[in-house]
């Protein structure tokens, strides 16, 4: 087993490590090691036991999830989590695609790359937000890679890099403050550009994801040949006049204020969180499922779009890893950082649901802040669009990529 520099995962999953691009250290040289997930019997029989003594609160007669998670639900969720859920299976699903870990940036970082045979293939990165994890990306990945085999359009196809934000999943949790979105952004083009060696490559996320992929293309336009969005949250940064539509949009923002009080938490005292997060299964469980359910288009029912098995795929992560703290510190730190601000003019495609928790902005609202090539609504799929609707994205992303005339095709020998 190889030991991460960050104590606080180290002994909770193995790395199978096969050094490519030479025989230095990753601190002398910018290689990229193959990673299997491993997670320990000790481990996974430290987290049956733990949902063995979860003690349970007591909950009003019939109110359901109206004051948070329901009891009742999440009773039987932890039940198969600990007697029917089957993490080797998910594990070794996990596996089938090829994991690798890089040093950037002081950290190494995680990230699925799943290469096309077709050599006009354009690179792409994916990055997924809170409370998520690059497992969002799973299902998508094959229609990218070799679309024609999924019933899509043979061209444009992509190599994708799914990769985990510093402090989530398998990257490493950061030892110094301040490691927000504009940091993870310098990260992520490091990682396509000098460890991938991608000249030039497209970039798509949402959430926290979308938010560093407008870092990333604000700070290096040359790298960035299109980015691609879901959802603007929040409505900073625009001064008046607003048109009807986008007043709109501004009151429908400020109705769903009450929902982010999760997020004024985890920009305020993510550490007090963290204890009862690092702790609790069945509290991290509690947390993070009440968000699936709010936010994606599930009439209510979160098994109407995640079944059993992927919400607790989602959920391992998290846990084996430790990284729950680190997670919601990234709130802290992006609420405080300096951040790189002006309109991006690369190419910008926006798919917005208007089944998302957070209201669709119009599009004039994105051409205050964008170069607008491509504007999509769709009322299907939530706020976990790549999960709910794989194939839907995938369409949107050849369609919008496909439009992008300055690609070089230039791409460096990578690993």
């Amino acid at each position: 087993m190889v030991t991460s520099s960050s104590s606080a995962i180290f002994l909770l999953f193995g790395i199978l490590t096969t050094n490519v691009g030479g025989a230095q250290s990753l601190d002398t040289q910018r290689t990229a090691e193959r990673f299997t997930i491993d997670v320990s019997d000790a481990v996974l029989s430290d987290l049956s036991e733990r949902l063995a003594r979860t003690r349970w609160p007591d909950q009003l007669p019939g109110t359901g999830w109206t004051y948070g998670t329901d009891t009742a639900y999440l009773r039987g969720l932890v039940s198969y989590w600990r007697n029917g859920f089957d993490w080797r299976a998910q594990e070794a699903r996990l596996n089938e695609f090829e994991h690798y870990r890089a040093w950037v940036g002081g950290m190494r970082i995680h990230f699925v790359h799943a290469r096309s045979k077709d050599p006009d293939a354009i690179p792409l990165l994916l990055l997924h937000g809170w409370p998520s994890s690059f497992v969002q990306m799973l299902d998508i990945i094959p229609l990218l890679v070799d679309p024609a085999a999924h019933g899509l359009p043979s061209i444009p196809s992509f190599h994708v890099v799914a990769a985990s934000l510093p402090g989530f999943g398998f990257s490493d949790i950061p030892t110094r403050p301040g490691v927000g979105f504009a940091t993870s952004a310098e990260i992520m083009a490091e990682l396509m550009h000098d460890v991938l060696n991608y000249s030039q490559y497209g970039v798509r996320g949402s959430d926290l994801g979308g938010n560093i992929v407008r870092q990333i293309a604000l700070g290096h336009p040359d790298q960035v040949i299109g980015v691609h969005l879901t959802g603007m949250i929040g409505t900073a940064g625009a001064e008046p006049p607003f048109t009807p539509a986008e007043q709109a949009f501004i009151e429908a923002d400020a109705a769903t204020q009450t929902e982010r009080a999760y997020a004024r938490l985890q920009m305020s005292k993510p550490q007090t969180l963290a204890h009862a997060l690092n702790d609790s299964p069945t509290g991290l469980a509690a947390w993070i499922i009440e968000k699936f359910r709010s936010w994606s288009d599930c009439n209510g029912d979160v098994e109407n779009r995640f079944t059993k098995d992927e919400l607790l795929t989602n959920l391992m992560i998290y846990w084996v890893t430790g990284t729950a703290p680190s997670s919601v510190r990234m709130y802290y730190d992006f609420s405080r950082e300096p951040l790189t601000t002006g309109r991006i003019e690369r190419p910008v495609g926006m798919l917005m649901s208007t089944k998302d928790l957070f209201p669709a902005a119009p599009r004039e609202w994105g051409e205050r802040f964008f170069n607008v090539e491509r504007w999509v609504e769709t009322d299907v799929g939530g706020h976990f669009l790549e999960w709910e609707e794989p194939k839907l994205v995938a369409r949107e992303l050849q369609t919008f990529f496909g439009s992008v005339t300055s690609f070089d095709n230039h791409i460096l020998e990578h690993p």
